[in-house]
């Protein structure tokens, strides 16, 4: 399998290996660097230390929210009957993969279900523990990264697209309502096109309105959702 040749295994969740690609360092010292440059940008008059302490809590409530998906989908994946073969964190998101597909839809359902599960419940607790915590305390920034982190994560994984979890339990839904997979598949391509298309337009609209973080965001999502759901990205 092509996939994670290059990964070395790091350590084991539930007996499944957790494998990661050399680039990944290279993407967590760039989310570090990003979140102390916030951190600063927030506040000019914190001092270095502080600004280091919030930086490495954002960066950790951000990879929380990614790797615990993942992570959770070794959980519904016992669930579901089919153990999963090994958990891949590269650069550009961490993937689940499975030596046995050949398996009923309800199952692959199950297995896709983890994750959204997993940031539901970050993003819930995240939003209450923030309101008790003081606004002016490093811990209630970081739970407002937490909040962030779980939210887009578990918006982005139920788009319907092939390569997430939104696809998946579009796809086998329609099959077992009687659609063949290569129909369901087709369905699910057009749905993605469709949503994708929906999130650029409206990105290039939020730019013009000199919304400019929000609506590279948009423009971004929406190019990388398109390509997935043209089989580009896999």
């Amino acid at each position: 399998m092509s996939k994670g040749k290059d990964a070395k295994t790091l350590f084991k969740f539930q007996g499944t290996p957790v494998k990661v690609e050399p680039g990944v360092g290279v993407y967590i010292a760039g989310l570090w660097g990003s979140m102390l440059w916030l951190a600063g940008h927030k506040d000019p008059e914190r001092p270095w230390p502080v600004r280091i302490l919030a930086g490495s809590l954002a960066s950790l409530a951000l990879l929380s929210a990614d790797m615990g998906h993942a992570l959770a989908h070794v959980i519904s994946a016992r669930w579901a009957g089919t153990p999963m073969e090994y958990v891949l964190v590269s650069a550009d998101m961490p993937r689940t993969i499975y030596a046995e597909d050949d398996v009923a839809p309800r199952t692959h359902r199950k297995r896709a279900l983890g994750g959204p599960i997993y940031n539901a419940i970050g993003l819930l607790v995240a939003l209450v523990s923030r309101r008790l915590a003081s606004p002016t305390s490093l811990w209630h920034e970081s739970l407002g990264w937490s909040a962030l982190g779980h939210g887009l994560i578990l918006a982005g994984s139920l788009v319907p697209l092939p390569i997430v979890d939104g696809g998946v339990l579009l796809k086998w839904t329609l099959v077992e309502r009687g659609h063949t997979p290569e129909g369901a598949d087709a369905v699910v391509r057009q749905a993605g096109l469709a949503v994708s298309s929906a999130a650029l337009a409206a990105g290039a609209t939020v730019a013009a309105q000199r919304r400019w973080l929000a609506g590279l965001g948009l423009v971004v999502s929406g190019a990388v959702g398109i390509a997935a759901a043209l089989d580009k990205i896999r």
